[in-house]
C-alpha cells in the first residue's frame, strides 16, 4: 500500500519515528526511523493497524478521543512491541490534521530507550539536502500548511541559516516555546536569534560557525536570554551543507537536564545538609595538596561533637540536623580563605589549616573549644555542646590521605579518653595503643568464635545467716595461646567495637545454664547477678528481650539480678530509667555496682528502681587506712536502708573487714576472704558435698 503523500518521503531523514494514521488506526504513512525502531521493513508497515504494534491497545482509542475533543497535541509515554518481542519505550506527540473531508492523525514518536537520543540521530544529514535540494527549499519557503503542522508537532527547533550572513532563512514554530518570540517575528528579523545569545557566549558561537567546515557536523552548547529575561541553556546539532551553502540545525532546550546534572555533580562532592564539602571532596583536596612540594605544610584537625548521639536519641534527628547546620556555620565563620572545611560524616568534621605554625594551630583550636562554650539555641531550647579535636601535621605525622585521617582520628579519640572538650596532637605512641586494641579485638573474636568465654561464680553471703544468697557471674577469657585475658582489657574494647552485645548474650546464656543446674540440686531460692554495660542498656529492646529469654527458658525472673555501674546509668539517665523499670516490673532484681565512685548518684538514686547498693571495694579495702572511709561506708549503708534498698559490700578480703561490716549492718558480703570466684564445676561439687565456703572466726558454729 502506498502512502497518501509521497512528498512525505523527506521525513525519512528525521531521526524520530513519524506515522500518519486514519481514525481506525490504519497506517497511511510511516518513515524509516519508526520501522527501524520496531525492527520492521518500512514497506511492511503500510496498511497495518497501529493496534497490532501497541503493548496496550486501549492507548489508541483514549489518545484519539482526547485529541479530537481537545484539538491539540497530546504528549504521553507509549510502549510498542518490537518485532523480536521486547518492549520499546517511547514518548509520542499526536496532532489531528484535517485534509478536505478526511481526518488524519500525525504521530511523532521518540525512542526513550536510546541513551544518545538526538545526539547521534536527530540531525539533518548530508543526504537530507542531496536527496532533493531544490525540493527542500521549495517546501520550507512555501509555508505549506500541512507541512507546517507536521514540523510544528516536533518539539525541537528546526532551522537553517545562510552560510555567509548567518541570516535565518527558516525556523519551525517550536522556536516560540524556547525563545519567547513568535515564529513570524524570527522570520521577519533574520538576525534576532543572534541578539538573543548570551553576551558571554556570542564569541563562542561566532567561532563555532567560522570553524565548522563544509560537510562537517558538530554540537555546541550555549546560553540565550529569552524575551522575558530568563536565561536558558541550548544544545544545537548543526550540519554545514557543502552544496547548498547553509547551516542546518536542530536545537533543544537542555536547561532542566543541565541544572539537574550540575546538582548531581555538586552533591557528589558536597554534604546535602550543611552544603560543606564531603569526604570525597576532602580526598581530592588532600591529593591536590600532596601534588605540591613538601614545603607546603598544613595541619589537619579531626573534630567530633561530644555526646551528640544523646541529642539525636532524646530530641530527634531533626533537631540534630539543625545543630549540625549551626555548628558548620559557626566554624566556617572562623576560617581563613585558604583553609578547607568538610563534613566527614555524622557529627565529625575535618579542617585543613593552611598555616601550620604550632602557635597558630593552638590558638585556633582553643578558639574552637571556647566557641562551643555558648549554647546553640534551637526552637528556643539551649543545647550545650563541646568538641574533641585530634590534630596531625603534614608531612611530619603522615604523607598520605589514609594515614593523615587515621592518625587524626586516633588523636581525637585520645582527646575523648582524656575527658573530651579539648584538643590533642597525634603522637606515634598512640598507634601502639591502636595496635593493642586490634590485638585484643582479635582475641575477643576468637573467644566468641570458639566458645572460649567462661563464667566463674563468686558467692554473695548474707551477713546475718552466713548462707549463700546468690552468686555474681564473672566473665573470664582463657585463650589457648595468649593465656588468661583480663576483663579489664577486653571489656573496654568490646564496648567500643560493639562486641559487648554478643558477649552479653553469651553471659546470659551461661548464667541461665547455671541457674537451671543449681535449681536441680537445691530447693532454697538464690540469684545469679550478671553485669550489664551502658551499651547494652541503651539498646531499645534490651529489657524486653532479656525478659522474653527468661520466659522462653522457663526461669523465674527472681533468679536473675542485673548489676550496673553508676557511669552506665548516667550515660543516658532517661533511657536507663525506662529499661530498669521494665526489668523491675518484670521481676528482675537491680543492683547499682561500684557505688561511691561516680559523680551524681545521690541526685538520681531515689528515682531509680534499685534493689541493692553495692559499695565499691576501694572503700572496703581501705577501711583501716583511711579513717573517713569507715564513716562513708556506714553512711552509705544508712542511706540505702532509708531508701528501702539492701546493701552489699564487695572486696571483703580480711576477717577485720567482715566484723566491721557486720557492725555497719551491711546485708550481703562478697570477697576473697569469703570465697574466690569458682568455675561452675567446683560450685556444683560444693553443693553436692554440702561443703562450707567460709567459717568466720567469731562464729565458728556457722557455715556457708
Amino acid at each position: 500500500m502506498q502512502s497518501e503523500a509521497p512528498a512525505y518521503d523527506i521525513l525519512d531523514y528525521l531521526p524520530d519515528g513519524i506515522l500518519m494514521v486514519d481514525e481506525r488506526g490504519v497506517i497511511l504513512f510511516v518513515n524509516d526511523a519508526f520501522a527501524e525502531m520496531l525492527g520492521h521493513e518500512t514497506a511492511m508497515l503500510f496498511g497495518l493497524n497501529i493496534l497490532s504494534l501497541l503493548a496496550d491497545i486501549d492507548v489508541f482509542g483514549e489518545c484519539i478521543a482526547t485529541v479530537m475533543k481537545e484539538g491539540k497535541s497530546l504528549d504521553s509515554e507509549t510502549d510498542f512491541i518490537h518485532s523480536e518481542g521486547h518492549i520499546v519505550h517511547t514518548v509520542k506527540s499526536v496532532r489531528m490534521i484535517r485534509n478536505k473531508e478526511h481526518i488524519r492523525f500525525f504521530v511523532n514518536i521518540r525512542n526513550l530507550t536510546e541513551l544518545s537520543r538526538l545526539n547521534k540521530e536527530l540531525r539533518l544529514s548530508k543526504e537530507l539536502i542531496e536527496y532533493q535540494a531544490q525540493e527542500l527549499s521549495s517546501l520550507l519557503n512555501s509555508k505549506n500548511q500541512e507541512l507546517e503542522e507536521i514540523l510544528g508537532s516536533i518539539n525541537e527547533v528546526i532551522w537553517y541559516i545562510d552560510n555567509d550572513t548567518l541570516a535565518l532563512r527558516y525556523v519551525n514554530n517550536a522556536v516560540e516555546s524556547i525563545f519567547g518570540f513568535t515564529q513570524e517575528t524570527f522570520l521577519t528579523d533574520h538576525t534576532l536569534w543572534q541578539q538573543q545569545i548570551h553576551p558571554d557566549d556570542r564569541e563562542l558561537v561566532k567561532m563555532f560557525f567560522e570553524t565548522l567546515s563544509p560537510g562537517q557536523s558538530r554540537e555546541i552548547r550555549f546560553r540565550i536570554i529569552r524575551n522575558d529575561g530568563i536565561t536558558r541553556w541550548l544544545n544545537s546539532r548543526i550540519h554545514h551543507h557543502s552544496r547548498l551553502n547553509v547551516f542546518i540545525g536542530i536545537t533543544d532546550d537542555i536547561t532542566t537536564s543541565k541544572t539537574q546534572s550540575e546538582e548531581i555533580a555538586f552533591l557528589a562532592y558536597h554534604d546535602p545538609l550543611t552544603m560543606l564539602p564531603n569526604r570525597a571532596k576532602l580526598k581530592l583536596q588532600l591529593e591536590d595538596r600532596f601534588a605540591h612540594p613538601p614545603s607546603s605544610e598544613f595541619a589537619l584537625l579531626f573534630l567530633d561533637i561530644d555526646n551528640f548521639k544523646n541529642v539525636n536519641d532524646t530530641m530527634g534527628h531533626e533537631i540534630g540536623d539543625h545543630i549540625l547546620s549551626e555548628v558548620s556555620r559557626l566554624i566556617q565563620n572562623m576560617l581563613d580563605s585558604n583553609d578547607f572545611f568538610a563534613r566527614f560524616g555524622g557529627d565529625e568534621f575535618v579542617l585543613l589549616l593552611h598555616n601550620s605554625d604550632i602557635e597558630h594551630i593552638d590558638t585556633f583550636a582553643e578558639r574552637l573549644i571556647q566557641a562551643f562554650k555558648h549554647p546553640f539555641k534551637i526552637n528556643e531550647i539551649d543545647f550545650f555542646l563541646s568538641l574533641s579535636i585530634g590534630i596531625v601535621l603534614y608531612p611530619q605525622d603522615a604523607s598520605n590521605t589514609e594515614d593523615l585521617i587515621r592518625h587524626a582520628d586516633t588523636a581525637m579519640y585520645e582527646a575523648k579518653k582524656k575527658g573530651k572538650n579539648q584538643f590533642v596532637y597525634y603522637d606515634a605512641s598512640m598507634q601502639c595503643a591502636i595496635h593493642n586494641f586490634l590485638h585484643i579485638e582479635s582475641l575477643i573474636r576468637d573467644g566468641l568464635e570458639h566458645n572460649l568465654f567462661e563464667l566463674y561464680f563468686q558467692p554473695l553471703v548474707n551477713s546475718k545467716t552466713l548462707r549463700v544468697e546468690g552468686y555474681e557471674a564473672l566473665l573470664r577469657l582463657p585463650h589457648p595461646s595468649e593465656g588468661y585475658i583480663s576483663p579489664d582489657l577486653f571489656i573496654g574494647v568490646a564496648e567500643t567495637n560493639g562486641d559487648i552485645h554478643r558477649i552479653g548474650k553469651e553471659v546470659l546464656l551461661q548464667a541461665c545454664d547455671f541457674i537451671e543446674t543449681v535449681r536441680a540440686v537445691q530447693e532454697e531460692p538464690f540469684f545469679v547477678a550478671i553485669n550489664i554495660s551502658s551499651k547494652q542498656l541503651q539498646q531499645e529492646f534490651f529489657a524486653y528481650e532479656l525478659l522474653a529469654y527468661l520466659k522462653d527458658r522457663n526461669i523465674p525472673p527472681a533468679y536473675l539480678k542485673v548489676e550496673l555501674t553508676e557511669s552506665a546509668v548516667m550515660d543516658n539517665i532517661e533511657i536507663a530509667t525506662v529499661q530498669l523499670r521494665q526489668l523491675k516490673d518484670g521481676g528482675v532484681k537491680i543492683a547499682l555496682d561500684d557505688f561511691g565512685t561516680g559523680y551524681s548518684s545521690f541526685a538520681y538514686l531515689a528515682q531509680l528502681p534499685i534493689d541493692t547498693l553495692k559499695i565499691d571495694k576501694s572503700f572496703i579495702l581501705t577501711l583501716f587506712e583511711v579513717n573517713s572511709h569507715r564513716h562513708i561506708v556506714e553512711a552509705m549503708s544508712n542511706l540505702a536502708h532509708v531508701l528501702g534498698m539492701s546493701v552489699t559490700a564487695e572486696g571483703v578480703e580480711e576477717s577485720s573487714h567482715y566484723e566491721v561490716l557486720v557492725d555497719y549492718k551491711i546485708d550481703t558480703l562478697q570477697g576473697f576472704h569469703l570465697c574466690r570466684p569458682l568455675p561452675k564445676e567446683l560450685i556444683l561439687k560444693k553443693l553436692h558435698e554440702n561443703a562450707p565456703y567460709f567459717t568466720p572466726s567469731s562464729a565458728e558454729g556457722y557455715s556457708i
